[in-house]
Order: C-alpha cells, then structure tokens, then sequence
C-alpha cells in the first residue's frame, strides 16, 4: 500500500496536470488532522488529570494537618496547568490553511517548543514538590498523635534538627530535589514517551514520510 502510494505521489509532483496529487495530498491532510487531534486530546486529558490529582493532594494534606503543603503543592500543580493551557491556546493559533507538510511541521515546531519550555519549568518544579512533599510527610499526623519527625528526635535526641526538620532528612530532600533539576530533562521526556510516545512516534513518521516523498 505505502509503496502503492509513495509512486502515485512521485507521479503527482512529475505530471502537473495528474489527478492523483490532491487525492494523495488529502490523504495527508487527513493523516495531520488524526495526528494533531490525538495530540490535543492526549493533551487535554492530562490536564484535567493534573487538576484532579492537585485536588485530591490538597484535600489529603488537609486531613493530615498539613494545609500549607498542600496548598503549595497544588499551586505547582496548578503552574503545569496553566502553561499548558497557554500552549493549547497557541497551537489552535496555526494557520490551518497551511499545506499539510508546512502545517505538520508547525506543528513539530510547536510541540519542541512545549517540551522545552516544560523542562525549564521541572527544574523548579521537581525540587520544590519534593521538598514540599517530603517535609509535609515528616509533619503530618494523619490522626497520630505525634509526627513521623517528632518520632525521631525523641528516639535519637542526638540528631540536629533546623526547625523541627531532622537535618539527615533536610539534606537528603535537597540532595534529591538537586538531582531532579539537573535531570529535569531526562526525568521529563520519559515521562512524555510514556503519555505520548506513541502519537509522537507517529507525527515523526508522518513528517519523514512527507519529506521522503517530496525528495
């Protein structure tokens, strides 16, 4: 079929006046489209998770007394949210009159933008949340008496503590949030590859294919 159509379309660029040219160029528009609109789809739907997911921390850091991290984690949340609305909004501001191929690769050239812009973001964000999310563990009570953190002090009062915090835990979080934002990049495009690895995979294949066919 591939081969089929790869020779219609050489045919379509070499005679002007061939038939076959718009039928395969709608073929594309067509392929674009089912790309593009997976993609926001995908999209959409991670973002509603994202909202949910930042409700439901803040609930539970209520109910484990710990209101103030889960307002902080969930205005992080709420940070990925709102950029990625932004992007949204920017990517239905593509000229839709474009060619398929020119489209297509706006397209390309949108997502890149995204992904770097996220990753700038997730080098903020990955040590923030887990500063916020690991201290908040050490304070929260959950219906316990006595915290995780006090626990410890009082078992071992030779261990140095910086506002309640053991300081092992402290550098231990630090140490992890650090190595998060120099990884920032890595840590995010596996998690792209895992929501959208496979609709990413096919708007690469689409865009060599057009290419390939125009050489």
């Amino acid at each position: 079929m591939e081969k089929s159509i790869e020779t219609i379309w050489k045919q379509g660029f070499l005679k002007s006046d061939a038939l076959v040219a718009p039928k395969l160029n709608d073929l594309y528009n067509q392929k674009s489209k089912h790309t593009v609109d997976k993609i926001m789809k995908i999209g959409k739907i991670n973002l509603v998770g994202i909202i949910i997911a930042a409700s439901v921390l803040l609930l539970i850091s209520i109910y484990a007394d710990v209101p103030l991290a889960g307002v902080i984690i969930f205005s992080l949340l709420i940070w990925l949210v709102i950029y990625g609305k932004k992007q949204v909004n920017n990517m239905k501001e593509i000229d839709k009159n474009l060619s398929s191929y020119e489209y297509i690769k706006s397209v390309d050239t949108w997502v890149k933008e995204v992904m770097s812009g996220y990753t700038k973001i997730y080098r903020i964000f990955y040590p923030a949340f887990i500063l916020t999310f690991g201290i908040a563990i050490g304070f929260s009570t959950a219906g316990e008496e006595t915290t995780m953190f006090d626990e410890i002090i009082s078992n071992s009062p030779e261990i140095s503590a910086i506002f309640g915090i053991p300081l092992f835990w402290l550098i231990g979080l630090i140490i992890l949030g650090a190595g998060t934002s120099i990884f920032a990049k890595t840590l995010y495009t596996l998690d792209m590859n895992l929501v959208y690895g496979r609709v990413f995979k096919k708007l690469d294949d689409l865009i060599e294919d057009m290419e390939e066919l125009k050489a």
